[in-house]
């Protein structure tokens, strides 16, 4: 009986370790999607003069931006429901990322379709600059800690298998 218990001690605090070492992953995926989705709304701001909703709408048939539930959230409203607020909770579900990108996120959305191409081409090309320092940050914590987190998980559930035999 103390044996399946030391199994279980050791199975818990090792998937919790690739948990977290998994989460750090999943910010830096999502966070090289959304670069990547503000890199196309720029090119087809710049050279379609699309409309948001037409641009979200092409984007969530994209698979690259398939984690990103904000966009397909979007991509889903009619022309008499308002943009910003679904894009603001969606951004505010969107899972794994830290405060500081959502709050960009959250600006983002507050300044689309708001001003002239040439105001929403400069403010994307200011977030898309700021966002791929977040990306960096979330590539270094990724590579720095993840081992760490799953060591960390391992040495903890050997341990407290130990303990319990």
């Amino acid at each position: 009986m103390n044996l399946l218990f030391s199994a279980a001690a050791i199975l818990f605090c090792t998937a919790s370790g690739f948990y977290f070492s998994k989460k750090l992953k999943e910010r830096e995926e999502r966070l090289s999607s959304i670069l990547l989705l503000v890199n196309e709304i720029s090119v087809q701001i710049r050279y379609t003069n699309a409309k948001i909703g037409d641009m979200l709408k092409n984007a969530s048939q994209n698979t690259a931006y398939c984690k990103l539930s904000f966009v397909t959230d979007c991509a889903g409203l009619n022309e008499n429901e308002d943009f910003h607020k679904t894009w603001s909770e969606g951004v505010k579900k969107q899972p794994f990322l830290n405060r500081r990108d959502k709050e960009l996120l959250l600006s983002l959305g507050e300044h689309l379709g708001e001003t002239d191409s040439e105001g929403q081409l400069s403010f994307l090309e200011m977030t898309g600059s700021m966002l791929s320092e977040q990306r960096e940050e979330a590539r270094e914590n990724y590579g720095k800690k993840s081992g760490m987190y799953r060591s960390v998980g391992l040495l903890c559930g050997l341990a407290a298998g130990i303990m319990v035999l």
